[in-house]
């Protein structure tokens, strides 16, 4: 079977969010008080340094469809499913589009396509999905709705975009309704939302995608207009009541920043490997998992930053895979890693991080990566790493 892309679909909640996190960045940056007390309660407000002092984070990008959603069921299927790498030392970004309809086991409800897992059990159950599935934990997660989408279009006055054929939809229980004519017009929030999720195409999502990218461009250039900037605080309020995140508000401003500084052309962006499959009557992506396992090394796992130092993991817990999983952790924010074997017991209560030849502050933050509590200096020129990790049983990964 052919394989399918959903690069467009990437880019768009790509862009979408970084937007967000600038526009919340602008009003910390402006300090614009009277609009504070309206904001997502859900966004953290705590004095910790910005992502832990992490050098490298995960991020799971959560786009839901919140509009067939109940007071019994508060969540609505997650549209988008992306997980991203975020390198500040590097400015580098690499990130993992998840189709909707990927084929899962979600723990206590059977196999599904992944999108559901939202439905059941939020942004929480999403990331314990998306881990089973690649292997990677999100350390943060951040969710918009169609709402936010909607709402900025209408405060900017609309966005002018060439319609490129007539579009008629109904879905009552989706409140869905998409009646737009061929040609240019300026489109409002609603119209916008119709024109982005269309896909009664002979291409299906293909041109759907096609169509996502070829909007936020033209969004983009419309938010930087003169006439747009006045709007800003109303853009920022509308914004920040529709995402949901796990982030403090100090991460988000920091984040913002960095979003400044890079390229979004150079953003590496992928789908997961698979193929699309009929089963039993319903529409599945399978995920090849070989290609899969070398897709996520590739982007999350074999990034080494110069200078950090070099360290050697040892199971010290009897619990099979501990080591490898704290080594996959510290891999993942750029450390070397030299060898991962046992300890000289599996009789370690705690875990360790023992330092040989790096600086104090160094072990401070492979601390804070691994959640040890126990740091010791252990002065060794010709120990086989600069650091050694001592993995004990009050880490338990694969409880």
């Amino acid at each position: 079977m052919n394989r399918i892309s959903n690069k467009g679909i990437t880019k768009r909640s790509l862009i979408i969010t970084i937007f967000i996190i600038i526009a919340a960045a602008v009003l910390a940056i402006f300090g614009i008080n009277k609009y504070c007390s309206n904001f997502s309660t859900s966004v953290k407000q705590i004095t910790s340094p910005p992502f832990e002092g992490r050098d490298v984070i995960k991020v799971l990008i959560i786009g839901e469809d919140n509009t067939g959603g109940t007071e019994q069921k508060p969540y609505g299927l997650s549209d988008t499913i992306m997980l991203s790498n975020i390198d500040f030392t590097n400015l580098k970004v690499s990130a993992v589009s998840i189709p909707r309809d990927t084929l899962v086991n979600i723990v206590g409800y059977g196999e599904s396509k992944i999108n559901a897992s939202h439905v059941f059990g939020g942004p929480k159950l999403t990331e314990e999905v998306v881990e089973e599935l690649t292997g990677v934990r999100p350390d943060y997660y951040i969710k918009t709705n169609v709402e936010g989408f909607r709402d900025t279009v209408d405060i900017i006055g609309g966005v002018e975009i060439d319609v490129e054929k007539n579009m008629k939809y109904d879905d009552n229980w989706g409140k869905l309704h998409i009646n737009l004519k061929k040609g240019r017009q300026v489109l409002n929030g609603e119209d916008a939302m119709g024109y982005v999720r269309f896909r009664h195409d002979k291409l299906g999502d293909i041109t759907r995608m096609e169509r996502q990218q070829k909007f936020i461009k033209a969004l983009a250039k419309k938010m930087v207009e003169p006439a747009s900037i006045p709007k800003l605080p109303w853009t920022i309020k509308s914004v920040m009541n529709n995402i949901d995140t796990d982030m403090t508000s100090k991460d988000l401003l920091c984040l913002a920043k960095f979003a400044g500084k890079i390229n979004v052309d150079e953003i590496e962006m992928t789908t997961l490997p698979g193929v699309p499959r009929n089963i039993n009557g319903g529409s599945y992506w399978i995920v090849d998992e070989d290609e899969t396992y070398n897709l996520i090394r590739r982007l999350f796992l074999t990034r080494t930053i110069a200078g950090l130092p070099k360290i050697e993991v040892l199971n010290g817990s009897g619990i099979a895979g501990a080591a490898q999983e704290a080594a996959e952790a510290l891999q993942q924010s750029g450390y070397e890693i030299t060898s991962i074997s046992n300890a000289d017991s599996f009789n370690y209560a705690s875990s360790e991080v023992i330092n040989h030849k790096s600086e104090t502050k160094e072990l401070d933050k492979i601390a804070v990566i691994l959640n040890v509590g126990i740091m010791k200096d252990e002065p060794n020129p010709d120990a086989n790493a600069d650091v050694t990790v001592i993995i004990g049983k009050d880490i338990c990964y694969n409880e």
